[in-house]
């Protein structure tokens, strides 16, 4: 199944100003559909090829797919000043989409930074929501536990600062690296499994977040940093999974088990070789334990 025959577009105005490009795959049908909730600086890279095995097809009894750009993401555009990036915001943001397309409840999927969101959307939207995955997402403060230690929240402020104050410096600065041969080979060899992800995915990555605005990417994580939803997770009430990767060095695995067992009910799903890249880089094997978990939502949540 190609992407590029089977992707829908649609865009989606929000009131404060905000155009959001929103891509789906399959059609509506009388189970939920699948709200795939990105990370930070992703427009669909991760999800080329999982998204299409996740929608099956119409005559096995497919599913909508449906993945948002966020604001100043992929093809939505940056939005106007002042900006609005909190995860509560995304999460507004998502449920308007579920309103224009149609959807009345989805399972709400976050890959990373994705999964806060997700969280979000169940706090605020709870009739809506299905059903939670968190592909390699944490409850909150990413960067409290990024590389097994807190010193990069510290760093963060420095960032934001610099993006504001030196906006185009630090555009041409990030647009002319990102996308760099010596970029994607140092990703290549030490961020990611090598030997399990698709070097053209991960080149798409990198050009999504070179064409992004620098100043913006830094903001939401900003904001993504200073939000939590670990409140909330003693108080799901939702068929939830958890899946997570050995190898992940951004959010670790200690970290995400953790979070999983906190949830009432919640199921913990592990794969050997995975990094933080897990839906680029298992497509097949998460569509195996993503479909399976789906198929056994009870008949309400299904």
């Amino acid at each position: 199944m190609s992407d590029r025959q089977h992707w829908v577009r649609h865009w989606v105005r929000r009131d404060d100003g905000a155009r959001l490009h929103v891509r789906s795959l399959g059609s509506p049908s009388q189970r939920p559909a699948l709200l795939i909730l990105d990370g930070i600086g992703c427009a669909g890279w991760a999800f080329r090829k999982l998204g299409p095995h996740l929608a099956g097809s119409p005559e096995s009894g497919g599913r909508q797919v449906v993945l948002m750009h966020y604001r100043g993401h992929g093809k939505s555009p940056s939005p106007p000043r002042p900006w609005q990036l909190g995860m509560h915001t995304l999460a507004d943001d998502a449920a308007a989409v579920c309103d224009a397309l149609g959807l009345e409840r989805v399972v709400a999927l976050g890959f990373s930074m994705g999964f806060q969101v997700a969280l979000e959307f169940y706090r605020r939207h709870r009739a809506r929501t299905a059903a939670l995955i968190s592909l390699a997402g944490p409850p909150g403060q990413p960067l409290a536990s990024f590389r097994g230690t807190d010193a990069f929240s510290f760093v963060l402020p420095l960032v934001v600062g610099v993006t504001r104050l030196a906006r185009q410096m630090t555009r041409r600065v990030w647009a002319s690296v990102l996308p760099s041969q010596r970029a994607i080979d140092f990703a290549l060899r030490y961020e990611v499994n090598r030997e399990r992800i698709d070097s053209r995915d991960f080149e798409l990555y990198l050009r999504q977040m070179a064409d992004m605005n620098p100043e913006l990417f830094a903001a939401m994580l900003e904001q993504a940093q200073r939000h939590t939803a670990e409140d909330i997770l003693g108080k799901i009430r939702v068929p939830t999974m958890v899946v997570a990767g050995a190898r992940d060095e951004f959010v670790p695995v200690q970290r995400l088990r953790a979070m999983a067992f906190a949830i009432p009910g919640a199921r913990w799903e592990l794969i050997d070789e995975a990094t933080h890249a897990l839906p680029a880089e298992y497509p097949d094997e998460l569509a195996l334990r993503i479909t399976r978990f789906l198929e056994e939502l009870p008949d309400a949540a299904a």
